[in-house]
């Protein structure tokens, strides 16, 4: 659900391809007449990239990558990616695995190929891509079997998409972000045959600190495993639990910083605004929780909205900062409140 100025751009569950104002809630346009199941890739000069899934009839077309015109929701145009690896935006413009999974591929704004490049490395030829630092790479396992061999980390030339194989990551190696210049990835601690680190209360036994030019790994310790979805936000590892237990760990050495119990289930992943130097996290009913980041003390909370509607139980949370408006998604239901003044208003 990225922002762009007061714009919000929604899709999922609950929400066709949606531009609304952050602040008043009104509808600017929509696209497509269902739902569809992943949220839009980002926002960019102008462009919104976002997905369309084939009609149900159509068996052998694949989902499309498609970037449609911010202003008006006007399709500008589309490309066939995978059906299940997320495409990222990046410095020269957006990269996503082929609809073979068999190859990296980049396009511009104006849906030019850039290049293709093969999908392999050392560690195996099962490809996901991410971006780090506005730079690509790809993530690489053994296609028969992703629980050996670890993780081949690829650095994709952003000009033409030559790969240089970076360092082999422990099996299930969650890419982060950056801190102080070294590429973060978390090792999950996974169950004997468990090879996805998909879980809501998924564990980490450590942080792994990579130099983009040497490959060397740094691997640090995470303090006591934390557990749960976990956001970067400004060096700092926010772990929150569905319970509502909320953990910050700073990225660089791996110390625990706070915990703290909230006794409000199942919270978004966090924002943090510098302003009002707060962290802000919503729930499913569209509960809104504001934590001081440095210690984990609640500064506020809401109780639920109204009418989260009939999709609350089944999907995620999400909560961003557009301007001065913190907007939040809670079921099939958008919301927004100032971060000062949190009186809710639903939509």
């Amino acid at each position: 659900m990225p922002g762009d100025s007061t714009a919000v751009y929604c899709a999922g569950t609950g929400f066709t391809v949606t531009r609304f104002d952050a602040a008043s809630g009104r509808v600017d346009w929509r696209r497509g007449t269902s739902p569809e199941t992943s949220l839009p890739v980002g926002v960019r000069d102008g462009r919104v990239y976002t997905y369309r899934k084939p009609d149900s009839t159509a068996t052998y077309i694949t989902r499309r990558l498609v970037a449609l015109d911010a202003k008006t929701g006007t399709e500008l145009w589309a490309r066939p990616v995978s059906e299940d690896e997320p495409a990222a935006l990046f410095s020269r413009g957006i990269v996503a695995m082929d609809e073979n999974k068999t190859a990296f591929v980049a396009y511009d704004g104006s849906g030019r190929q850039l290049w293709k490049a093969p999908a392999k490395s050392s560690a195996g030829d099962a490809c996901a891509v991410t971006v780090l630092n506005g730079a690509p790479y790809g993530l690489c396992t053994p296609v028969d079997d992703p629980g050996k061999g670890g993780v081949g980390l690829l650095r994709l030339d952003p000009a033409d998409g030559t790969a240089h194989e970076v360092a082999t990551l422990p099996t299930g190696a969650r890419p982060m972000g950056v801190v102080d210049g070294q590429l973060l990835f978390l090792t999950p601690k996974l169950a004997k045959s468990q090879f996805a680190a998909n879980g809501e209360d998924q564990p980490y036994t450590a942080l792994n600190l990579v130099d983009p030019r040497t490959g060397a790994v740094k691997r640090v310790p995470a303090p006591g495993t934390p557990r749960g979805t976990v956001t970067l936000l400004d060096g700092v590892l926010y772990f929150d639990r569905p319970g509502g237990t909320v953990t910050a760990v700073r990225a660089a050495d791996g110390k625990r910083l706070w915990q703290r119990a909230t006794e409000i289930e199942n919270l978004s992943a966090p924002v943090r605004s510098k302003k009002f130097d707060t962290l802000y996290f919503a729930n499913r009913y569209g509960r809104l929780l504001a934590l001081n980041p440095a210690t984990g003390a609640v500064r506020w909370r809401t109780a639920a909205i109204r009418d989260p509607g009939e999709s609350a139980e089944q999907t995620t949370p999400y909560v961003l900062q557009v301007k001065d408006a913190i907007v939040a998604v809670a079921g099939d239901t958008a919301f927004s409140v100032r971060p000062d003044r949190p009186t809710v208003t639903a939509k």
